[in-house]
């Protein structure tokens, strides 16, 4: 049986980008961390073809970076499937959960909000991302309770158009949710000089 410390417990859960690692997110999200939360930070499911980890297998096409044209095939959900168990296993048994990602892992963050996992979920911090399919989230998202989200992009970002990953937000405040909003000038990142609005967003409404 859980103890009440263990259901009062929250989790902050940090995921990394296509060819990331934890060990290259681990300094971002110790910082950003409150000290009370339990922090997990994992690698991807899979190990990627040229380096580091990814939740799914995705190329980046060369010639157009910012081209995320993604194929929704049998395979790519069976991947799906496979890092939403995989993550879902890392978690406490009971006790809020706020999920952040950057790039692929703030995709996977949204698809973590969409999984059985919904209800523990009490935030969420997408950073440089954007949506897998822009109306299948719209969609999903409107028999869900909002929770607070951090959206993060930057203008000059040549991997994740800052246009795509505005969908993002239009998508969750047409349906009613809260999101705070951190534009920056540099491209696909996670700027230093923003990280301290990470910590006070999470703060003043996770914490």
């Amino acid at each position: 049986m859980d103890s009440l410390g263990d259901l009062m417990q929250k989790t902050l859960m940090m995921l990394h980008g296509l060819t990331g690692s934890a060990e290259l997110m681990e300094p971002f999200a110790n910082k950003i961390c409150p000290t009370n939360f339990n922090l997990i930070v994992p690698n991807g499911t899979f190990k990627h073809d040229t380096k580091g980890y990814c939740w799914w297998h995705y190329e980046i096409n060369k010639d157009e970076k910012s081209k995320h044209d993604l194929e929704i095939n049998e395979t790519l959900l069976k991947e799906i499937h496979s890092s939403i168990n995989y993550l879902s296993a890392l978690l406490p048994k009971s006790g809020d959960v706020i999920i952040g990602g950057f790039s692929q892992g703030g995709v996977m963050a949204q698809i973590m909000m969409l999984s059985e996992l919904s209800s523990r979920i009490s935030g969420l911090l997408l950073l440089g991302t954007r949506a897998m399919d822009n109306e299948k989230l719209r969609h999903a998202i409107k028999n869900l309770n909002p929770v607070p989200i951090l959206w993060m992009h930057g203008y000059s970002d040549e991997i994740i158009k800052y246009e795509d990953s505005m969908n993002i937000v239009k998508i969750f405040e047409d349906e009613g949710w809260n999101v705070t909003k951190i534009s920056h000038k540099k491209g696909h990142m996670i700027p230093l000089e923003f990280h301290q609005q990470i910590i006070d967003f999470i703060n003043n409404n996770l914490n």
